[in-house]
């Protein structure tokens, strides 16, 4: 009874420590690059749309919560005004899961000379290409080129936006969209926590399938599978772009992928994330 007294401590203990907050304000990371890393955590910039989203720099051009920054996510590489929106998704680049808290969005028109609005901006949060929660937000948004309050930023709180606290949902995904005019969004002070864990997290499963190596280059093979199965690989828009028959330490070639992450679903069985480099 003790021993149980103590490993609840601790699991306790460990859990507050897990899902400590950090606040990734982009401004030690590489210009026009697509990833970033914070806490060891490394993030893909995925674009979406025709646009091309990169961590930007334009001083005092950001905000992080509390005055200006210089650094942060933007698609001022995107290809002209066009009155349509815009989107991107930032993703945990070895398909870990986190709980996202907040972050701050500036929304404009192309030229920023105007709010961009009206507009609905769309935030949907996915577990292995699955939307696990959608909030919608139409009201409320700072027309960015005002430059005022929060330097023209909008902030976004997964706590209360839509009415429901998503802050605890597991996510390995947020794609964020705009509509009409809104066709510029910069992002910063990205707000997250390692994923919730409950003592279920703890269980061994020993009898797992495992993809290896696990980031891969040219291959992957799959560990404790007993019998020949079909799989079937998806992009993270949920596209087919490989299938086949497989059997354990079967070598799949993923050589023609682009770099990315990808789930590989195993018929009436399981799916996995890997990510391909």
């Amino acid at each position: 009874m003790k021993q149980i007294y103590i490993l609840a401590i601790l699991l306790t203990f460990t859990l507050s420590k897990v899902n400590a907050q950090s606040i990734e304000d982009f401004e030690t990371e590489t210009i026009g690059e697509t990833t970033f890393t914070d806490q060891g955590q490394s993030f893909t910039i995925v674009s979406n749309s025709s646009d091309t989203f990169s961590i930007y720099h334009f001083p005092d051009g950001g905000w992080n919560g509390t005055t200006t920054d210089n650094r942060f996510i933007d698609n001022s590489e995107d290809n002209g005004p066009v009155p349509e929106g815009t989107s991107f998704s930032i993703i945990t680049t070895d398909g870990n899961d986190i709980n996202l808290n907040s972050f701050y969005l500036f929304v404009s028109n192309y030229n920023l000379t105007g709010p961009g609005t009206p507009t609905t901006l769309t935030f949907e949060g996915k577990k292995d290409g699955t939307i696990v929660f959608v909030v919608y937000k139409s009201n409320g948004i700072v027309n960015g080129a005002s430059y005022f309050p929060n330097n023209g930023y909008t902030f976004i709180d997964f706590t209360t936006e839509g009415g429901t606290d998503n802050t605890n949902v597991n996510i390995d995904e947020i794609h964020i969209s705009t509509t009409n005019d809104a066709d510029y969004i910069s992002l910063d002070a990205f707000n997250w926590s390692p994923a919730s864990l409950s003592i279920n997290d703890f269980e061994v499963e020993t009898n797992e399938i495992k993809i290896v190596p696990n980031p891969a280059s040219d291959f992957i093979q799959l560990n404790k599978l007993n019998t020949k199965e079909i799989y079937t690989i998806y992009n993270t828009l949920g596209q087919e772009v490989k299938e086949g028959i497989v059997f354990e330490n079967d070598k799949i070639d993923i050589k023609s992928l682009e770099n990315g992450l990808y789930f590989l679903k195993i018929d009436g069985k399981t799916t996995m994330k890997f990510l391909k480099k």
